[in-house]
């Protein structure tokens, strides 16, 4: 099946320091975008939303700014991959990027997976990041 990459900005009226945690802690993760949020080992995530599992590993994070999640059919898989194997996997990356400017933070979005449904994600996405929003106060 083919992946489809899907981009949005949102703006959020809220500092970067203040948006952060929401997005790169499991505790910040569990209050807009799962039901929970479960750290197993080194960068291993297990996820869950929709009564499912979601098995996911940070490949790319720096502070106050952008974290990558990687989705994974195990653990397993994912330590036994040969470095330069490359597999397609889902991933969410999720960026802060703040204007001086308008004194405004932007979320910036990618989701990429097999949901090719731009309507059903930007529907999806919007309702997130509204409740996202309510949590900040933003």
């Amino acid at each position: 099946m083919s992946k489809f990459e899907y981009n949005a900005e949102y703006e959020i009226r809220a500092s970067v320091k203040m948006i952060y945690p929401y997005i790169a802690t499991p505790q910040g993760l569990e209050e807009w975008f799962a039901d929970k949020v479960e750290v197993l080992e080194n960068k291993f995530l297990n996820i869950h939303w929709d009564n499912e599992q979601h098995f996911a590993k940070i490949v790319s994070q720096r502070n106050n700014s952008l974290i990558r999640y990687k989705f994974i059919d195990s653990i397993e898989e994912a330590k036994t991959r040969k470095r330069g194997k490359r597999a397609d996997n889902n991933f969410l990356e999720l960026k802060l990027n703040y204007s001086e400017l308008t004194d405004t933070t932007y979320l910036l979005i990618t989701d990429y997976s097999e949901m090719n449904d731009e309507e059903v994600l930007e529907e999806l996405w919007d309702g997130l990041v509204e409740t996202l929003r309510e949590k900040l106060g933003a």
